[in-house]
């Protein structure tokens, strides 16, 4: 028997008209994409932290390369590469959670609240998204259970390492004594 190298109509072994392979492909993906149109998968990367989190650790790695002065908001975000009023949110919560400190008025800015070695990049983070706790994941899903994750039992450990990982991990680890230069 003569075997056709085109596509073939879906359940019936018979070739397929042509254009139906592209039909067919494209309402595949469609279903698909229904399937999880409500999940927050992120597209672009495999271990996802908010904007928030990478602007606040961006942020105090500016702050800790001119310890000695006060930085202001404007100033901080062009070399971060940050909106104003993203990184105005952002340093709010820093201020809060007591990482980083404000002075208003014209010649007033941010500054680190405490030494750089001692503000970890988990301190960062849960300062603007919260507890990394036990259930922590890196890939953030709403459909997500730990209990039946696609990746297995190995994710979680792996996350939880993360997690360490990222509290020993200092601001100090940037800059001149560590092995990334900071955005200022």
């Amino acid at each position: 028997s003569s075997r056709s190298s085109g596509s073939r109509t879906a359940g019936s072994g018979r070739p397929a008209p042509s254009g139906t392979r592209a039909v067919f492909i494209r309402g595949s993906l469609t279903g698909i994409l229904k399937r999880y149109k409500n999940t927050s998968i992120p597209m672009n990367t495999i271990v996802h932290l908010s904007d928030a989190a990478l602007i606040a650790v961006h942020a105090l790695a500016g702050l800790a390369a001119q310890p000695a002065r006060l930085t202001q908001g404007r100033d901080l975000a062009a070399a971060i590469g940050a909106s104003e009023n993203h990184l105005a949110k952002v340093m709010q919560r820093l201020v809060r959670a007591g990482l980083a400190r404000s002075v208003k008025g014209p010649s007033g800015g941010f500054a680190l609240a405490r030494p750089a070695d001692k503000i970890s990049f988990k301190d960062a983070i849960e300062a603007v998204d919260g507890p990394l706790g036990p259930d922590f994941c890196p890939f953030r899903t709403t459909r997500c259970s730990p209990d039946n994750c696609i990746f297995g039992p190995d994710v979680a450990r792996h996350a939880h390492q993360l997690v360490a990982y990222l509290g020993k991990r200092t601001i100090s680890d940037i800059g001149p004594g560590g092995n990334v230069h900071p955005a200022l």
